[in-house]
C-alpha cells in the first residue's frame, strides 16, 4: 500500500482528486526543490484553518450549551491550535507522509510543530474541496474523538491568563486585567522578576520568578474566591 493509500485508509476517505491530497502534503521546501510537481500546501492550510474552526466551533456550541462565549473561545483555541493539532497530525501519520525538501527533512522538519499543524489544516482543506463540508465534518470529528479528553490534555496549563480572565468574567465582565513588572533584580545570569496583577485598581496578587512570565503566573490568584468577590 502506497503512502497516500495508507493515509486515505486512516482518514476513511478515498480522494476523487489525488492531486489535492498531494498538494496538502507538500511543504514549501519540497516545492522549492521540485517546482514542476504541483503546488505547496499554504493555500490549503489557509482554507483548512477556517473549515476546522467552523467544525470545532459548532461542535463546542452544541456540546456545551451552558458555557459563555469566552470559555467556548478558549476551548476552540486549545482544539484548533498548537499541541493538539501536532498530536492529531502524528496520530494520522502525517509526519511520515509529508513531502519535505532535503534540508528541511535533515534538520528535523518532520517533528517540527509548525509543519505538523500546517499539514493537518491543509489536509482538512483538501477534504473540504474533495468531499464537501458535511463529509469533512464527519471525518474531522472522528479523528478528534470525544472532545473532553482533547481539551484536558491539549493545553489546560498553557494559558493561565486566559483562565484568570474566565474566573473574573461572570462578575466583572470584560474588565481587563493589568500585569505590572514591579522590579527586576539579580545579576544578568540569574535575573529575578517581581510582578503584580491588578483588576482595575484592586491588587489581586504578587509573585516572583526567573522570568516576567513566571512571575506573573505566580502572582495570579488560583481560586475564584480570591478575585471575584
Amino acid at each position: 500500500m502506497d503512502t497516500f493509500a495508507a493515509l486515505e485508509a486512516r482518514l476513511g476517505h478515498a480522494f476523487a482528486d489525488r492531486d489535492l491530497l498531494r498538494e496538502a502534503l507538500t511543504h514549501p521546501s519540497y516545492f522549492n526543490e521540485h517546482p514542476g510537481e504541483g503546488a505547496h500546501n499554504q493555500r490549503l492550510e489557509f482554507l483548512g484553518d477556517s473549515v476546522l474552526g467552523l467544525i470545532i466551533t459548532e461542535a463546542l456550541y452544541r456540546q456545551h450549551p451552558g458555557e459563555p462565549e469566552g470559555v467556548l473561545s478558549r476551548h476552540r483555541s486549545v482544539l484548533t491550535k498548537g499541541r493538539c493539532l501536532s498530536q492529531l497530525a502524528l496520530e494520522l501519520g502525517l509526519d511520515v507522509a509529508l513531502l519535505l525538501g532535503a534540508s528541511e527533512a535533515s534538520t528535523g522538519g518532520r517533528a517540527r510543530a509548525s509543519n505538523l499543524e500546517d499539514v493537518f489544516e491543509a489536509v482538512v482543506g483538501a477534504l473540504h474541496l474533495d468531499a464537501g463540508l458535511e463529509r469533512t465534518r464527519e471525518i474531522v470529528l472522528s479523528i478528534y474523538g470525544p472532545l473532553a479528553p482533547r481539551l484536558a490534555s491539549g493545553g489546560a496549563q498553557d494559558n493561565p491568563k486566559g483562565r484568570l480572565q474566565e474566573l473574573i468574567q461572570p462578575t466583572h465582565g470584560t474588565t481587563p486585567l493589568r500585569y505590572e513588572t514591579a522590579q527586576i533584580g539579580g545579576p544578568d545570569h540569574a535575573r529575578e522578576f517581581a510582578s503584580r496583577v491588578w483588576l482595575a485598581e484592586r491588587l489581586l496578587g504578587e509573585g516572583r520568578g526567573p522570568s516576567k512570565k513566571a512571575a506573573e503566573e505566580v502572582a495570579m490568584p488560583r481560586h475564584a474566591a480570591s478575585c471575584c468577590d
